[in-house]
C-alpha cells in the first residue's frame, strides 16, 4: 500500500461526454417565419445556425448560443401562434414576470443596439438586482422572451443602478411592487 501524498497531478481536462448530468441542452420555441427568426437569432442574439438532423419531417432550425442550443420549429398551421399567444400585460413584460429564457452576455448594450438596428427594442427592464446582475428582457418576432443578464462588479452594479434609475429606465421587482430609489435602499454611492 502505498502512502498518501500530499502533491496532486491535476485533474485531467473534463471532454464533452463526460458532462455531469443532468444538463439543459435545448429549448425549443414555435415560430411563424423561419427566415425572420433566422435573422434574429444569428444577427442579434450572435448565435451559430447548426445543422439539423435530416429525418425531420417538420420546418425548423437549430442555434446554438454556447453550451446550449435553441431549436425552433414552424408552426403547422399558419395563425397558430396568434391563436395562441399568452397575451402579457405591459407590467408583466416590463419586469420578466412571463415564460422565458434567459442568457448570461459580457455585456447587454450591443444586443440593444442590435436590436434597434432593427427597429425594433426592448420589451423590459433595466433592473440591476442586488448581486450586482442586470436584467434585460428582449422578444424575438414571435414574441418569444429572452432576458438578458450581464455581471457587474459590486461597484459598476452600484453605479448602474442608479444610472438606470435616474434616467428613467429602471423597472421595480414585479408587478405591482413600487420602483424604489437606490440611494433610499442602499445609500448614496
Amino acid at each position: 500500500m502505498t502512502p498518501p501524498t500530499t502533491a496532486t497531478a491535476p485533474a485531467p481536462a473534463p471532454t464533452p461526454t463526460a458532462r455531469p448530468l443532468p444538463v439543459m441542452h435545448h429549448v425549443c420555441l414555435v415560430v411563424a417565419d423561419l427566415a425572420r427568426t433566422r435573422e434574429f437569432y444569428v444577427e442579434v442574439l450572435g448565435c451559430e445556425e447548426e445543422i439539423r438532423p435530416t429525418d425531420f419531417v417538420f420546418k425548423g432550425a437549430y442555434f446554438r448560443m454556447g453550451a446550449a442550443e435553441i431549436h425552433v420549429v414552424q408552426e403547422h398551421r399558419s395563425g397558430r401562434l396568434v391563436e395562441n399567444s399568452p397575451r402579457w400585460e405591459r407590467d408583466e413584460l416590463r419586469t420578466g414576470l412571463v415564460n422565458h429564457f434567459a442568457v448570461m452576455v459580457e455585456a447587454i448594450p450591443p444586443y440593444v443596439e442590435r436590436l434597434r438596428e432593427r427597429g425594433l427594442d426592448r420589451v423590459g427592464g433595466y433592473r440591476v438586482r442586488d448581486d450586482f446582475v442586470e436584467q434585460v428582457y428582449i422578444a424575438d418576432p414571435d414574441g418569444n422572451v429572452i432576458e438578458l443578464l450581464e455581471q457587474h462588479s459590486q461597484h459598476c452594479g452600484r453605479l448602474r443602478r442608479q444610472e438606470i434609475f435616474d434616467d428613467g429606465t429602471a423597472v421595480p421587482v414585479a408587478p405591482g411592487y413600487p420602483l424604489i430609489d437606490p440611494r433610499a435602499k442602499y445609500g448614496s454611492f
